[in-house]
């Protein structure tokens, strides 16, 4: 019994380092709108804004979790 609990503490540690979608999302959103306000609100780019805030936001987590192994 005690190693379930063992197990349970090392899942809830490994979820608590990986963010989740929600979060990934939100860090997302508020990139890319920055990037919007720093092309001065130019219309017409959302996508590349988002794809660009994707790439960082994600390349930021990645650099996390290489530095932790």
């Amino acid at each position: 019994m005690a190693h379930k609990n063992h197990d349970k503490t090392v899942d809830k540690k490994t979820e608590s380092e990986r963010p989740d979608q929600d979060q990934l999302r939100e860090e997302i959103q508020q990139l890319a709108y920055t990037l919007f306000c720093q092309c001065s609100y130019e219309h017409g780019h959302d996508i590349e804004h988002w794809v660009e805030a994707e790439r960082r936001v994600l390349e930021r987590y990645q650099a996390r979790r290489k530095t932790r192994v």
